[in-house]
C-alpha cells in the first residue's frame, strides 16, 4: 500500500525539539537494520551497539555511529547510551534447538543489563522490541489472543521462555520509574533478507525443500516488515509509557499461507500434511540415522512444539491507539515472493 502506512511525527523533523539521540541493540538484525534506516532518514541521532563478529558496515554507510560490544557486558554500553533520549532494544538471539546458554546470555542477562544501564543513566524513554514468543502461544481453541491473553505454558521453547523472562526483567525496572513501552511482533516476513525473519521459511517452499506440512491447522499471525517499523515509530510518537503493543498483523492457518505463497510464485505447495505428534515420532526414529549421515533433521523438538501450539494474535489496541494500519497477506505476500525468488 502507499505511504499512509508510514505517516508519523517522528519523520517529520526538524520538530519542536529536534533529532533525538537513539541508541539501538540489535541495530544488524532484520528487524533493528530496518528500524535504523527509517530514523536515520528522518535526521535523528543513531548510535548502534554492534558485536565483534556483526558486520556494521550498513550502519556505518548510514552515517550511523557504531559502538563495539554486547549486551552481556553492561559496561560496553555505557559511551553509546549516554545522553539518548530513547533507548530501543532490539537484540536477541533465536535459534530453535540450539544452545540455551547463549539465549539466557542474550535474551535474559542482555535485557536486564539494557534496562538497568538505561535506568542508572537517567534515560528519558525506553522501547523494549520482544516478541509474540513472549506469550508462549495463543489459545488452544484457535481464537485471536489480546495483549491480556493468559500465558500459554508450559513454553514450547527455550527461546519463549527467555523471551518471556527478559521481558519480566525490564518490567522490574518500570516498577523503578524507567518509562518503557513494548512491542510484541509476529512472524515478520518481506524484503530485504532472504534468510532473515520468516522469510527464510517462505523462501524454503517457494523452493521446494518441505515436501510436507507439519501442523498445516495451526493460526499464525504475520506481520510485514516496514509495517513492524512504523508501529514502532508510532508507538515511539504516540504512546504513553507503560503501554505494550502487539503488531501482530494477518491470520491465517499454516496451510492457507503455503497455498498462498506458491500461487504467486507458481509452483506445487506440498500436499502431505503430519500431525504434530506424528512427526514427532517420525524425528525420535529417524535422528540416529541422521547423525550417523552427519546431517541435521529437518525440524528440531523444539519446532515441533513450537508447531503444536496456534499463534494468533489481535493487534486492535495498537490499531486504535496507535492510528496504525498493517498490511494484509495479500498487499504483503506479491514483493515478498519477488523478492525471495529474484536471481
Amino acid at each position: 500500500m502507499g505511504d499512509s502506512h508510514f505517516s508519523n511525527p517522528l519523520d517529520r523533523l526538524p520538530s519542536p525539539e529536534g533529532p533525538m539521540r537513539i541508541f539501538l541493540t540489535g541495530g544488524t538484525g532484520y528487524i533493528g537494520l530496518a528500524l535504523a534506516r527509517r530514523l536515520a532518514a528522518a535526521g535523528h541521532e543513531v548510535r548502534a551497539l554492534v558485536r565483534p563478529t556483526s558486520n556494521a558496515e550498513p550502519l556505518k554507510q548510514l552515517g550511523i555511529a557504531t559502538f563495539t560490544g554486547d549486551v552481556a557486558d553492561r559496561a560496553s554500553m555505557r559511551e553509546g547510551m549516554s545522553g539518548a533520549d530513547w533507548v530501543i532494544h532490539a537484540a536477541a538471539t533465536v535459534e530453535l534447538g540450539g544452545p540455551s546458554e547463549p539465549m539466557r546470555q542474550a535474551n535474559v542477562q542482555g535485557s536486564e543489563n539494557v534496562a538497568s544501564l538505561a535506568y542508572k543513566l537517567g534515560v528519558g524513554r525506553f522501547l523494549s522490541v520482544s516478541s509474540m514468543a513472549y506469550f508462549g502461544g495463543s489459545p488452544p481453541d484457535g481464537s485471536l489472543a489480546d495483549e491480556t491473553a493468559p500465558f500459554q505454558t508450559p513454553f514450547p521453547t527455550f527461546y519463549s521462555a527467555t523471551k518471556h523472562s527478559g521481558e519480566l526483567a525490564i518490567q522490574e525496572w518500570a516498577k523503578k520509574g524507567l518509562r518503557i513501552n513494548t512491542v510484541y511482533p509476529s512472524l515478520v516476513y518481506g524484503p530485504p533478507g532472504k534468510r532473515e525473519g520468516a522469510n527464510a521459511i517462505l523462501r524454503g517452499f517457494l523452493h521446494g525443500r518441505f515436501p510436507f506440512l507439519v501442523g498445516a491447522d495451526r493460526r499464525m499471525s504475520w506481520i510485514y516488515i516496514d509495517d513492524v517499523v512504523s508501529g514502532m515509530l508510532q508507538v515511539m510518537a504516540k504512546a504513553p509509557p507503560g503501554r505494550g503493543y502487539l503488531l501482530a498483523g494477518d491470520v491465517t492457518t499454516l496451510r492457507n499461507l503455503v497455498d498462498r505463497l506458491c500461487a504467486l510464485g507458481g509452483v506445487k505447495p506440498p500436499r502431505l500434511s503430519f500431525p504434530v505428534g506424528l512427526a514427532r515420532a517420525g524425528l525420535v526414529l529417524s535422528t540416529p540415522f541422521f547423525r550417523l549421515a552427519g546431517r541435521r533433521p529437518p525440524f528440531s523438538h523444539e519446532q515441533l512444539n513450537s508447531l503444536e501450539r496456534h499463534w494468533a494474535f489481535s493487534d486492535a489496541r495498537a490499531q486504535a491507539e496507535l492510528d496504525w494500519h498493517p498490511r494484509t497477506l495479500d498487499e504483503g505476500l506479491p514483493p515478498t515472493v519477488e523478492f525471495l525468488t529474484a536471481p
